[in-house]
């Protein structure tokens, strides 16, 4: 194993995210010569007296994994920022982590990959971002839980009566089935999305109207 530490990024941070110096390092760099991590966890250096300053109740300190094939950052559950002004995180795979920081005083979009299993709360609502905003949820579960969201080009179910599907299927799944204290999901459509939805095929009268399904 190799560990590099970086001072900036290849690949720029999602929104409402930046960076966060601990010691003279914001990222680490890990490779492995030869297979692959079963489990780790690494604690970094204490961050500088500059950086402990800029650190206040308004704010969240975090750790982001760029996955190379997924070309994407995720945030990394669980990662804690110590008393000792250190950061523990847990080693998912061999990529590039970098350190962060994000206005505490809102609900800051959580970067995620699809199918990726991401934690929920039933004290507090999470706002989870996949493929930078194309999907968001809003939730909060009756327990603490995980939500694991799957993107799909296909479905066995028939698009309802005078509605259209453009080709987009999600998969929400909660790991314990339970009702949910809140729940929104958002689809930021694209120009060729739209368009699909706008066109009206010649056997059905100009009039109708199509929602996505």
């Amino acid at each position: 194993m190799t560990i590099t530490r970086k001072t900036s990024v290849a690949v720029d941070l999602p929104a409402n995210f930046f960076l966060f110096k601990v010691a003279s390092y914001s990222g680490l760099n890990i490779s492995l010569s030869a297979g692959t991590i079963i489990k780790a966890n690494l604690t970094t250096s204490p961050d500088s007296v500059a950086a402990a300053a800029s650190t206040g109740t308004c704010t969240q300190l975090a750790c982001l994994r760029f996955d190379a094939e997924a070309n994407a950052y995720t945030y990394i559950d669980g990662a804690s920022y110590n008393a000792d002004k250190t950061m523990t995180v847990d080693v998912l795979s061999a990529d590039f982590y970098a350190f962060v920081r994000a206005s505490g005083s809102v609900s800051v979009p959580l970067p995620t990959l699809y199918g990726e299993a991401r934690v929920t709360s039933s004290t507090s609502v999470k706002t989870i971002s996949y493929a930078g905003g194309e999907l968001t949820l809003v939730v909060q579960t009756t327990t603490d839980n995980t939500i694991t969201s799957t993107k799909k080009s296909s479905s066995t179910t028939e698009d309802p009566a005078h509605k259209r599907s453009i080709g987009v299927f999600f998969d929400i799944e909660l790991d314990t089935e339970e009702k949910v204290k809140k729940g929104e999901i958002k689809y930021k459509y694209d120009s060729a999305a739209i368009a699909a939805v706008r066109t009206v095929p010649t056997t059905v009268p100009s009039h109708s109207s199509y929602t996505c399904a």
